[in-house]
């Protein structure tokens, strides 16, 4: 018995540091996981909702000349030219901040593209728009970037796990892709939180 009472002063500070980010990662994973998927699903009923109606009004075709005019507008106005994935991606890696804008630049551009008949896939719409959210709340929060870094994969996990319906999967692959073949372990417990909260949003 007091072989334990020793152990645990002698830990105490470490329990309670470990206490504590658990708490607050908690926390963040929750918040992300909320809005990403609530986002993630707006962003889901607004493609079905257009590709219904592109297939219901084959007119609609003949817009997507329009559409691209609309869509490379739109990314001048925000100033998200060139910016993708490979942004998030980077954000990711060196925690360079990523701009707001892509979120409705990417929303709008990726429904604007099904509903004319384009091309467009959800996997990097997803990516974008969870780590565009996700990265900026960080950001609002002043986390360092290591932090920072955790809680975009979150916000690309939760997306993901919102759209597709895989959890776990969303998990492992926002925590992989960043770099092939190496595992960000630190954010699986948050990853995995925010992308199940997100799953249950969704549905």
């Amino acid at each position: 018995m007091w072989k334990i009472k020793e152990w645990f002063l002698h830990y105490k500070e470490a329990i309670r540091v470990s206490l504590l980010a658990l708490f607050r990662w908690t926390l963040l994973a929750v918040c992300t996981g909320v809005l990403c998927g609530g986002i993630g699903t707006l962003f889901h009923l607004a493609v079905e909702w257009v590709t219904e109606q592109r297939t219901e009004h084959v007119w609609l075709l003949w817009l997507l000349p329009a559409a691209g005019i609309a869509i490379t507008a739109l990314y001048k106005a925000t100033g998200c030219v060139g910016k993708g994935t490979n942004d998030v991606l980077r954000a990711v890696q060196d925690g360079s901040s990523v701009t707001p804008w892509l979120v409705p630049a990417i929303f709008l551009g990726t429904v604007l593209t099904h509903l004319c008949g384009g091309s467009a896939g959800r996997e990097g719409a997803a990516i974008q728009l969870g780590g565009a959210i996700s990265g900026n709340i960080g950001h609002l929060m002043h986390l360092d970037d290591k932090d920072s870094r955790t809680i975009t994969m979150c916000g690309m996990a939760a997306c993901f796990s919102a759209l597709f319906g895989t959890p776990l999967a969303a998990s492992v692959f926002a925590m992989e892709v960043i770099s092939v073949g190496v595992m960000y372990y630190a954010a699986l417990f948050p990853s995995i939180l925010a992308s199940v909260i997100a799953h249950q949003v969704a549905l």
